[in-house]
């Protein structure tokens, strides 16, 4: 038995995939996150991102791949991560998290970003005034793959492992290529 399991957390049965053959970078997904999460369209408030790598020509949604051991959940000081035991999705409890970005840097994809707007230092505190954007699957039926017309995402069972293996390993390609494009970590971008 998990870990997870015996903690009375409810194991994830579907995962969000990406097909890179199949995105065209229109930023559909990013603007139905936005808007789910946000009520606005504006791309940077959407939980997931698309990378544009000019040299190869490849476009590629980035999200959270809701991993079985996070590196962001063991990295969070403030232990703001948790998993909704209703369903095992993994999520930011906006109210633990001080902002500090250190799950963004933690994360292998990343998956994890600052909103835009609202990075800056508090000068009364000194504290990091942040909000940490990180998908959560929309409860169960993400609306990026809803919105997709390339059929780029899909949202597949558990027991597609093959395909949910080569989109990871394709993600991770991804980020480091767009790193070394653009000389700057991801969760800086």
């Amino acid at each position: 038995m998990t870990q997870t399991a015996s903690k009375g957390i409810k194991q994830l049965q579907s995962r969000l995939i990406a097909d890179m053959d199949k995105c065209t970078g229109c930023g559909s997904c990013a603007l139905a996150c936005s808007f789910a999460k946000t009520n606005t369209f504006h791309p940077g408030h959407g939980r997931i991102r698309v990378l544009k790598l000019d040299e190869s020509g490849v476009d590629a949604p980035v999200f959270c791949q809701q991993c079985e051991e996070p590196r962001c959940v063991e990295a969070c000081p403030k232990g703001a991560l948790v998993r909704r035991p209703e369903n095992g999705i993994l999520v930011i409890d906006e109210q633990t998290c001080d902002g500090c970005a250190i799950c963004a840097v933690a994360c292998p994809y990343g998956a994890i970003a600052v909103r835009p707007e609202v990075d800056h230092v508090s000068k009364q505190s000194g504290k990091k005034n942040r909000q940490m954007l990180k998908c959560d699957l929309c409860g169960g039926q993400p609306q990026c793959v809803k919105w997709c017309e390339t059929g780029a995402l899909a949202y597949v069972g558990v027991e597609e492992q093959g395909r949910i293996k080569q989109a990871r390993e394709n993600l991770i390609m991804v980020k480091k290529r767009f790193e070394i494009e653009h000389r700057i970590p991801l969760w800086k971008y």
